[in-house]
């Protein structure tokens, strides 16, 4: 016969023992380009679909997530004009995703993306309560007020942007533009910026962003030299992001990016690389290695897991929770349990684990980090604890 005493209820530890926080997803990709309505139902299956919409509100609701740091990402037109020429048919096919990535600056379509975000979440009303459902935080001040509402609360929604790129405004534009983007973003309840994506922009290069398995027919091959770093108007947008307590996420940078970054900063600011893997069990510039997970945990910040068992594992498979649980595991040892979290990048065209496919599942990651005796304490500061933790330390002065 089964001992009781020696279970433990994963819902309880999942739902009621932790404040679940999703370090890094794209809503608001699907909600800009396709057209997708925050509220309505969207269940993955598995198979890689770029129309999948696995963070809408109803997976989050049921997934438990309390917080959602919801990164709007202004797509980078050399992925049709270099990557892929193929995509040039979107003109005719999808009129309104062209207008969306070529229509104005980067720093315009950002903005747009954030109203479209704002908006979408703002139509998230109970109809019979008139509560909201779901609801933006644009700082520290209102997110603690969302959270402490308790059961029922709305899901707190931070705005977060991806690429430097977001910051430019026009053609030839000056690092105090920059700089004065960067604030005029802040002021719009950005907590972080992740300074690199996939080519190079005004402040920094990437590392390779793209899994071998799209490299076909001559598409998405271009390298990347890894031996570049920080430029000088990244190196002022660092320092002022600092001075205004905008967080800084390094996900994407170059090694010597991050390296320079660690200098600048010090011990001033928690750093966060948000989504990502342990490069000490998958060796990819792209995951940071050991001394780096040190190096963050000294600052006070937090390394997020990314749901892409691409980056996890160099033996990637589809049912990639093992890799998942593997990297959360290699951080805890490293980093310290105060310095781990989730950046699921759901919505950010990956394909994600067969077996945590969308947010609704997330309670099999609980289950599964029970079983592999993590502690309900570590569970919980991985689930939200910590990221909550940076937010309140970092964003805002």
């Amino acid at each position: 016969m089964s001992n009781p005493t020696n279970t433990l209820d994963w819902r309880r530890v999942h739902y009621a023992g932790s404040t679940i926080v999703d370090l890094h997803a794209h809503p608001g990709l699907k909600i800009s380009l396709f057209d997708k309505v925050f509220t309505a139902p969207f269940h993955a299956d598995g198979a890689f679909n770029p129309f999948s919409f696995e963070s809408n509100y109803l997976n989050l609701r049921q997934g438990g997530v309390a917080a959602l740091l919801s990164v709007i990402y202004p797509p980078e037109r050399q992925i049709v004009l270099q990557e892929a020429p193929v995509l040039k048919a979107l003109r005719y096919l999808r009129p309104k995703v062209w207008r969306t990535v070529f229509d104005g600056s980067y720093f315009d379509v950002a903005n747009r993306m954030l109203d479209d975000l704002e908006r979408s979440v703002a139509a998230t009303t109970d109809p019979v309560t008139g509560r909201p459902q779901a609801q933006v935080a644009h700082s520290r001040a209102e997110l603690d007020a969302i959270l402490a509402q308790g059961n029922g609360r709305p899901i707190a929604m931070i705005h977060c942007l991806e690429g430097g790129h977001s910051l430019n405004s026009g053609p030839g534009a000056t690092t105090q533009q920059l700089l004065a983007n960067l604030e005029h973003f802040f002021r719009r309840g950005a907590a972080y910026l992740t300074l690199a994506h996939f080519f190079e922009n005004d402040l920094v290069h990437p590392c390779y962003p793209w899994p071998e398995d799209i490299q076909k027919l001559g598409f998405f091959n271009s390298e990347r030299d890894v031996t570049l770093g920080l430029k000088p108007a990244g190196e002022q947008v660092v320092e002022r992001m600092v001075e205004l307590g905008m967080l800084i996420d390094l996900s994407h940078c170059t090694p010597p990016a991050r390296q320079r970054i660690y200098d600048i900063v010090g011990q001033r600011a928690p750093l966060m690389m948000t989504h990502v893997g342990a490069y000490a069990i998958n060796p990819d510039p792209y995951n940071p290695q050991d001394w780096e997970l040190k190096k963050i945990a000294d600052t006070g910040g937090v390394v997020g897991v990314i749901f892409m068992p691409y980056w996890l594992a160099p033996d990637a498979r589809k049912r990639g929770m093992n890799a998942v649980v593997q990297t959360l595991r290699h951080f805890l040892d490293v980093a310290g349990v105060d310095h781990v979290g989730v950046g699921s990048d759901f919505d950010g065209f990956i394909d994600p684990p067969d077996d945590l496919p969308d947010a609704r599942h997330l309670g099999r990651l609980t289950q599964r980090m029970l079983a592999e005796r993590f502690t309900p304490e570590q569970i919980g500061q991985i689930w939200g604890g910590n990221a909550l933790r940076v937010l309140r330390q970092g964003w805002g002065k």
